[in-house]
């Protein structure tokens, strides 16, 4: 018998998406040489590669739940600015002094954004090559990577993520295979730490990405959802998982919606109900914090400097977050033979 609870959760969706996405065009630049852009915040008129893709995906994954192309011009427009200064953000290749450190994020950004369009019928021709190119740029960098302390723009989960659910959506066995290497090498299936016990530096100035939880989530598409997936989490993740929403000194609401988008997917693939429980905590206390005028979560945090009002990455975090119940990537068929028993073997990190 399906879930009732999934069953209902597209419908669910709809309105939140629907006023993330207004939220969003409010600070999408409607003319000049920026025109397209969505700013980071209200007030700001900063180019955001990233943002402007994260804006691309709530508002692709607003037409594909309820069927309303209302957002179609402001995401033509957005993409239209992406591929504008593509080459001032999309290198050729990710490394020390070939490009910033925000490159293996935009890439990841890129494909999230493309996981919409493609849900809708976009994301083809010349635009599709070039979401490849990036996606190949992402699969070559997490092959040579070997530091795997970074942390939100440096978050290798995250980066994982991102390549594996692209790579399953376009049907490409040697990005898929590429993302698992790293997977399995990085992560293996060793039970993960305590989410909470996650290092908050001094002096960073960003703290939107649980790492712990980009991590089981990229675990969870390399897998994907199978019995073997679901018994993992209820044995191995469910005790490391908060007991609600955390305190962090700097962007708590981004992180804890990172968190509770992990939480969400686990539900769906182990039906253990303390997943849901975790999941709808969070995102209550999201959604009582969600009380901007102009539609949009700030990042949260207790810091001096953290901007109080409505911000693109709290935004992209929380539709994530609302989009858990909903999604879920690790259904789709397998596409390259694979050996989920070799994992035990992988390393706790």
């Amino acid at each position: 018998m399906p879930d009732p609870i999934l069953k209902t959760s597209a419908a669910q969706a709809v309105p939140h998406f629907e006023r993330a996405g207004a939220g969003l065009v409010l600070r999408q630049a409607k003319g000049g040489i920026s025109r397209g852009n969505v700013a980071p915040w209200p007030g700001c008129a900063d180019d955001d590669f990233h943002g402007t893709l994260a804006a691309i995906w709530v508002w692709s994954r607003y037409q594909a739940l309820a069927g309303d192309p209302r957002f179609a011009g402001n995401r033509d427009a957005a993409w239209s600015f992406v591929e504008g200064v593509w080459r001032q953000f999309i290198p050729e290749a990710i490394g020390p002094e070939a490009a910033s450190d925000e490159a293996a994020y935009d890439c990841a950004m890129v494909l999230r954004a493309a996981l919409g369009e493609r849900a809708i019928g976009g994301a083809t021709g010349a635009r599709g090559a070039l979401i490849g190119g990036a996606a190949r740029v992402l699969a070559a960098y997490l092959a040579d990577l070997d530091d795997l302390s970074g942390r939100d723009f440096q978050d290798p989960g995250f980066a994982a993520w991102n390549l594996i659910d692209y790579a399953r959506a376009v049907e490409d066995r040697g990005l898929l295979s590429a993302g698992r290497r790293f997977v399995e090498r990085a992560f293996g299936m060793k039970a993960p730490q305590i989410f909470t016990s996650e290092p908050e530096p001094p002096g960073r100035l960003f703290d939107f990405s649980s790492t712990i939880a980009t991590r089981v989530s990229a675990i969870i598409s390399s897998e994907g959802n199978t019995p073997f997936v679901g018994a993992w989490l209820r044995e191995r993740v469910v005790s490391a998982i908060p007991m609600g929403f955390a305190t962090r000194a700097r962007d708590e609401n981004c992180w804890n919606a990172c968190v509770a988008a992990v939480m969400g997917r686990a539900y769906v693939v182990s039906t253990d109900p303390v997943f849901l429980e975790r999941h709808r905590i969070i995102c209550s206390e999201l959604a009582r914090r969600d009380t901007a005028s102009d539609a949009g979560l700030g990042r949260g945090g207790a810091l001096v400097g953290a901007m109080p009002g409505p911000d693109t990455l709290a935004t992209f975090y929380y539709a994530l977050a609302t989009d858990a119940l909903v999604r879920s990537e690790g259904a789709v068929s397998d596409i390259t033979p694979h050996n989920t028993h070799q994992h035990g073997q992988g390393h706790a990190r």
